[in-house]
């Protein structure tokens, strides 16, 4: 029994540690178009506007069963405590009673029940005629949400990927530097010690070493902050650990550098005129509804019920009768007078329409001068990725030459040290200056609708 025990035991082992363990543990790994789809389907944003359009679905079918046929039922009892007395003239019952003279009598019976059931049928409605109309825009209207909201997050993913990128290309730059300015402290220390430096260089460098420590603390916190903040956009839960498959350079490599030609812009097909134009579909289906109150309304309806009445509660026994009543009829409703407050709310809707419009040209104006404003941005973020990347290499041979003759003796602890600050704020310019040139052509890529 004991052997079979411990035989199941690690059984069960083998087959459950490894998926508590190396898989629970394994990291996610992502290129910038595939942390971008990732976001898409599984962030908060894009599911709750998944949701809004489900339920623009369901609003259309609600819409449409509001003018199909109504059932409904309904059963009601009353039990007559104290059965009304009616007071009729007494000569009804006796010629020779005065005037003035009343008989009371009672009618009725202590227990009744009525079980009825109605159907109806809306004829003609021209609200509800507009309403039908009015929420297949409101679909419409749901689903360039979604596309929009869409692309915002796309372009939201790729600006913090670019900022992790950047965040562990300056890590990765200290770390580089750290490990060579530690071996010339470790260096100088040596000779210092032999007697062919001073003290004062040890020192120097040492003050050094302790400020890239710091700063290569504060980069790694820099790193960790920049990836929640990715995995919160993505809809990753936070404790799952992702790597990231793309860097500057070949994302940089693989980006279009040309500017696309001023006449490949088109508004109508732009996410954010087209959201305008639907807008103002629905304001003009709000209107139109408005003035279909002035209509009349025609509805149809039978209704079939049957009527018991008892001195005793004995509804449920056989013999007793059941009275039915049927009736068909056509209800017409026309509005007359309302005081004025039906025109005053079509002329609401009409400065409604009127503001949607307004605002619909303002959105065109915006997204032409953004456009021009995202062009010069990125042939101005180009020229200064240009410039930082000479910069950066002629940092990078000054600081290279300044090592070599620090280590001959021909330049001090305070030359190096200067000239190591200026490599590490060139390589960092240049780095920041290739996310700018991603950004700035992301925007480029949204002005056009090409996310």
């Amino acid at each position: 029994m004991k052997k079979t025990t411990l035989a199941l035991f690690f059984w069960l082992a083998y087959w459950i540690m490894p998926l508590g363990g190396e898989e629970a543990a394994a990291a996610l790994q992502f290129s910038l178009k595939q942390a971008q789809d990732h976001a898409v389907q599984f962030s908060t944003e894009t599911r709750n506007s998944r949701i809004d359009v489900a339920m623009a679905r369901k609003r259309i079918w609600e819409t449409t069963a509001s003018g199909l046929p109504q059932v409904s039922a309904s059963l009601s009892y009353r039990d007559n405590l104290k059965i009304p007395t009616t007071l009729i003239p007494a000569q009804f019952l006796d010629p020779d009673a005065g005037e003035g003279e009343f008989i009371g009598l009672k009618f009725g019976t202590q227990h009744n029940a009525t079980l009825d059931i109605t159907a109806s049928q809306l004829v003609f409605n021209g609200s509800y005629i507009v309403a039908l109309q009015a929420s297949k825009v409101f679909l419409r209207l749901s689903e360039n949400q979604l596309e929009k909201k869409e692309i915002d997050v796309r372009e939201t993913v790729a600006n913090t990927y670019h900022l992790v990128l950047l965040a562990e290309k300056n890590r990765e730059i200290l770390r580089s530097s750290l490990e060579n300015m530690r071996r010339t402290w470790q260096e100088t220390d040596a000779m210092h010690r032999a007697g062919f430096s001073e003290a004062t260089d040890v020192d120097q460098l040492q003050l050094a070493v302790s400020d890239l420590e710091n700063t290569l603390a504060t980069t790694e916190r820099q790193v960790e902050t920049a990836y929640r903040l990715l995995k919160l956009q993505m809809g990753i839960g936070p404790d799952r650990p992702v790597t990231l498959s793309d860097t500057l350079a070949s994302i940089l490599a693989a980006m279009d550098p040309g500017l696309p030609a001023p006449e490949g812009f088109e508004l109508a097909r732009h996410i954010d005129f087209r959201v305008m134009e639907t807008q103002e579909r629905s304001m003009a289906m709000l209107l139109k509804r408005e003035k279909a109150e002035y209509l009349p309304t025609v509805t149809a309806f039978f209704s079939l019920s049957r009527s018991a009445m008892r001195d005793r509660f004995n509804f449920f026994s056989r013999g007793g009768d059941w009275y039915p009543a049927t009736i068909l009829g056509l209800n017409l409703s026309l509005p007359l007078f309302t005081s004025g407050s039906r025109p005053a709310r079509v002329a609401q809707a009409r400065l409604e329409l009127e503001k949607t419009q307004n605002l619909k040209r303002q959105v065109a104006d915006s997204l032409k001068l953004a456009l021009a404003q995202a062009r010069s941005d990125f042939t101005a973020a180009l020229e200064r990725e240009k410039n930082t990347a000479g910069m950066a290499a002629l940092a990078q041979r000054i600081f290279n030459d300044t090592q070599g003759k620090f280590s001959q003796g021909l330049a001090g602890s305070m030359e190096l040290t200067q000239a190591h600050n200026q490599y590490l704020n060139a390589e960092s310019g240049h780095a920041q200056a290739v996310v700018q040139v991603l950004d700035a052509r992301l925007r480029l890529d949204k002005a056009l609708n090409r996310l």
